[in-house]
């Protein structure tokens, strides 16, 4: 691994939002230009590596397209690094020139070149709010109840584990706080869950907070994101989580954006 003293304020340029458009080239008809942001981040124990989360503007709204794993030479300003699909081998390469860089997506290994893309850094612009994204799947959750040693039964704890699907693929944990007399119909819960898993090809965790009532039958229930729980590619992130029950099945409906 390469070393110089400068390292730390050149990567530092890098990390960041940048936009602009990846552009066709050749006879692809299945082959679309694109106006794109990518979100660079820096390995902090390594700074050759580094990653893109790729997004595309799709009626102003981020599509995530995946994420490029690339190496950085400080020296001649580059980067570079080989990524695969289903049906290609591609070579990513982009030159920096301060904040603008010019880059190519090639087929190996001739290396034809299928895509000119160009992109500058978003330091300049004022800060604008994180648009608004929207995911949807299934879960199924396992509820187990906790002796609490209590003889006072309007009073309840349990712990809550969840597997996730669709939008989102993973994992939660947590615990529910419960009162109330649910023979009438009417009770209470609090509950906090962490998830761990990916949102749309972003990975990360981020902590779920539940306040639900029910008032003879009719319930009302508020689940959001906790401010500052987001970790790695989903630091940052905030949103609110509804959830549908449906012949016993689960379902949600999860609106969050990404700063």
């Amino acid at each position: 691994m390469l070393t110089f003293s400068n390292a730390p304020a050149q990567t530092a340029s890098l990390t960041g939002d940048w936009t602009g458009e990846s552009i066709c080239t050749g006879n692809n008809p299945s082959c679309h230009d694109e106006k794109v942001v990518y979100h660079i981040s820096v390995d902090t124990s390594d700074s050759t590596k580094v990653k893109i989360a790729a997004d595309k503007i799709v009626d102003g709204k981020l599509e995530p397209m995946g994420v490029i794993d690339l190496n950085y030479d400080a020296d001649k300003q580059t980067l570079t690094g080989e990524t695969q699909t289903a049906r290609y081998r591609l070579w990513w390469e982009f030159i920096i020139k301060g904040t603008i860089m010019d880059g190519t997506l090639s087929v190996l290994p001739d290396k034809t070149i299928a895509r000119r893309i160009k992109v500058q850094k978003n330091e300049s612009a004022p800060k604008e709010s994180p648009m608004t994204q929207h995911a949807n799947g299934t879960f199924e959750v396992k509820m187990t109840p906790q002796d609490d040693k209590s003889d006072d039964k309007s009073l309840g704890r349990m712990t809550i584990e969840k597997q996730w699907h669709g939008d989102l693929e993973g994992t939660s944990k947590g615990q529910m706080l419960t009162g109330g007399d649910v023979t009438k119909g009417s009770a209470g819960y609090v509950a906090i869950e962490k998830f761990t898993g990916i949102v749309k090809g972003r990975k990360g965790t981020f902590i779920l907070q539940h306040s639900a009532t029910m008032t003879r039958g009719a319930g009302q229930l508020t689940i959001t994101v906790v401010p500052d729980s987001g970790t790695d590619q989903l630091k940052g992130i905030s949103g609110k989580l509804a959830i549908k029950i449906e012949n016993g099945k689960h379902s949600y409906e999860f609106d969050y954006s990404l700063e």
